[in-house]
């Protein structure tokens, strides 16, 4: 009897810290809503065409709005400004040098479960669909209150890691991060979850040769006389960033 009885009283303590978990995820963020950005090689610029944040469980999706801004962003010059040592292939990290998404609408501090991101490969005019599920660890480190360190060492302002960054490769595949407090922390590699012969939007492939996007992504490489087709993949995806790489088992 002394046993079933500690059995219940664990199980029932059990149970009392997953109701507990389960209601601070249902729990609003406590400081800025979550933000996603979006980086690329300044050599393999893309055109993300639509991009929103799903909760499955309070049934809504939050479209992201100024993620489009991407070709000014990767500028080879541009970027070189952020980081002078940038070599073009890599990824440069900083809320200066992406793409930025808002929320439309009143600001949701709710994160969602499942971010999904289209976009179009303008060097190769490839079409994909990436999604990111956000885990419970990773929506636990986005509420989770730090403080920016000061000089001496001593605790500064209050802060939050709550922007999510995706970095896009011509093959479909994306890199992702969480920033914030000074902290960038590598969540996932993920290959596409999708990919189509056209844009979000209905736009084929001809239909975008017509424009002037793919040729301003190929003239950069000529501009820098450097061979981008084939892809260097052992140049690709290289962080340039002011801070650290940290894993997300090292949370």
């Amino acid at each position: 009897m002394p046993a079933l009885k500690k059995y219940k009283k664990t199980l029932i303590t059990l149970l009392a810290l997953l109701l507990l978990i389960g209601c601070k995820e249902k729990e609003p963020l406590p400081s800025d809503p979550w933000r996603v950005s979006v980086v690329m090689p300044s050599f393999y610029s893309i055109y993300i065409t639509q991009a929103y944040g799903v909760n499955e469980e309070q049934d809504w999706t939050m479209p992201l709005h100024g993620l489009a801004q991407t070709m000014s962003k990767s500028e080879l010059d541009y970027v070189r400004t952020v980081f002078p040592d940038y070599d073009g292939f890599g990824f440069p990290i900083s809320r200066l040098t992406s793409a930025r998404g808002r929320q439309l609408g009143s600001a949701n501090k709710h994160l969602p479960d499942s971010i999904y991101v289209y976009w179009t490969s303008l060097i190769n005019m490839r079409f994909f669909v990436t999604k990111y599920d956000l885990s419970p660890k990773v929506k636990e480190l986005m509420a989770k209150k730090l403080h920016y360190m000061r000089s001496d060492g001593s605790k500064g302002l209050p802060c939050y890691r709550t922007e999510l960054f995706f970095g896009m490769l011509p093959n479909g595949k994306a890199k992702v991060w969480l920033m914030g407090c000074d902290q960038l922390i590598y969540l996932a590699d993920l290959d596409p979850a999708r990919e189509k012969d056209r844009d979000q939007n209905g736009t084929t492939a001809d239909v975008y040769r017509q424009g002037s996007k793919p040729a301003r992504a190929k003239q950069r490489g000529i501009d820098a006389g450097v061979s981008t087709v084939p892809v260097p993949w052992e140049k690709v995806g290289k962080v340039y960033s002011r801070d650290t790489v940290e894993q997300l088992s090292e949370q």
